[in-house]
This record gives C-alpha cells, sequence and structure tokens, in this order.
C-alpha cells in the first residue's frame, strides 16, 4: 500500500538505573579506600614527626644534664634517692633549684620548649637519675616508675646485671641517666635515650 506512513522509533543505548547504582557503589568503595589510605599515611607521618621531635629533645637535654655540676647531682642524688625511690626524678618544675640549676631560664629551655607550636612543659619532659649501687637498681628492676616505656623497662633489666657486674666504688663517679620525652597521651607516644653523667676527674 502507498503511501503508508510508519513511525520510526530509534533505539539508543544508555545506563540503566541498576548499572548506575552499581557504579556509584564501585566508586563510594574507591572514594573510602583513598580516603582510609591518606587518613593512614597523615597519621604515621604525624606520628613519626613526633618521634623525631621528642628523640631530638631528649638528645638536647641529655647534653645539657652531662654539662652540669656532678658533685652537686651527685650529692642531691644520694640525699633523695632511698630504698622505696632509688631515683630522682627532673622536670621543669624543678628549674627553680638553684643548687642543681644555676640558670633557670637555660634549664627551662631545655626542660619546656615550644616546638612546632607544641609547648612540652608540665613534665612532659623527665630526667631520671640512678646511682650505681646495686640495692637501687634491684628496686629499680623490680618495680619500675610508670612513666618508663615498656621498651625502657626491658632495658633496666640489662642495665642492672650490669651494675651487679661493675666496679663498687663507680657510683662516686657516675650517675646513670634516662630521658623521657612524652609528645602525646597514649603511653607508646614517648621516647627515651639513655647516657650517664660523669665526674670531670674521669671525663
Amino acid at each position: 500500500m502507498e503511501g503508508d506512513n510508519f513511525l520510526s522509533f530509534s533505539h539508543k543505548d544508555g545506563f540503566t538505573l541498576i548499572e548506575t547504582l552499581l557504579a556509584l557503589t564501585l566508586l563510594s568503595g574507591v572514594a573510602i579506600g583513598l580516603f582510609y589510605f591518606f587518613t593512614n599515611a597523615m597519621t604515621y607521618t604525624s606520628y613519626n614527626q613526633g618521634r623525631t621531635v621528642a628523640i631530638n629533645i631528649a638528645r638536647g637535654v641529655a647534653a645539657y644534664m652531662e654539662k652540669l655540676d656532678f658533685p652537686v647531682l651527685e650529692q642531691h642524688v644520694r640525699q633523695s634517692a632511698n630504698e622505696q625511690t632509688p631515683f630522682v626524678k627532673l622536670t621543669d618544675a624543678d628549674c627553680e633549684h638553684a643548687a642543681i640549676f644555676p640558670e633557670p631560664d637555660a634549664c627551662r629551655a631545655q626542660f619546656a620548649p615550644t616546638i612546632n607550636n607544641v609547648i612540652y612543659d608540665n613534665g612532659r619532659i623527665a630526667v631520671f637519675l640512678i646511682p650505681y649501687e646495686q640495692m637501687h637498681w634491684e628496686r629499680l628492676t623490680s618495680s619500675p616508675p610508670e612513666e618508663f616505656p615498656r621498651s625502657l623497662r626491658e632495658r633496666i633489666s640489662e642495665e642492672a646485671e650490669k651494675v651487679r657486674q661493675s666496679d663498687p666504688g663507680l657510683g662516686q663517679y657516675a650517675l646513670k641517666m634516662y630521658v623521657i620525652v612524652r609528645w602525646g597521651d597514649r603511653s607508646e607516644e614517648a621516647e627515651w635515650v639513655e647516657g650517664v653523667i660523669t665526674d670531670e676527674t674521669i671525663r
């Protein structure tokens, strides 16, 4: 039949609703994975930065303590340390102790510095001085201070064995020192360095 008119429909391929939802789900999964990755990366970077700063602070404090007057420190430790508390703990609150720290401002610069807008005060930096006497180390090994990180507690046992084998007269010329710096509130967010403060006669 001539002249018959037929409506012609053109078929175009497109995304169905299910395909669209599936694509959005996949994209969301990828976005969440990337967000998780970058969040962990930032946390890891921040953690390492805190560790690095803490170690550098601890090394600076250790170097500062080694330059102080040994006889004064040794006398203070002997008068303060006892069987119950076999160590002496020094923080920024002790910077006013003129006999130990003749320059309080220099002391506070070491014990309460401000680095990267973080103030390391209120005891976040602590120095522990321990005389080389077996009695004190036995007590320290059995009951270490709560401030000591786990790795330091393990180190204490090794050091105590060295003290048992050392010269009994060593305590007259040396003090064992541990510097602990906390950069966060969690127990693992702390670093420490160790050193020995000696009398000038054997330096």
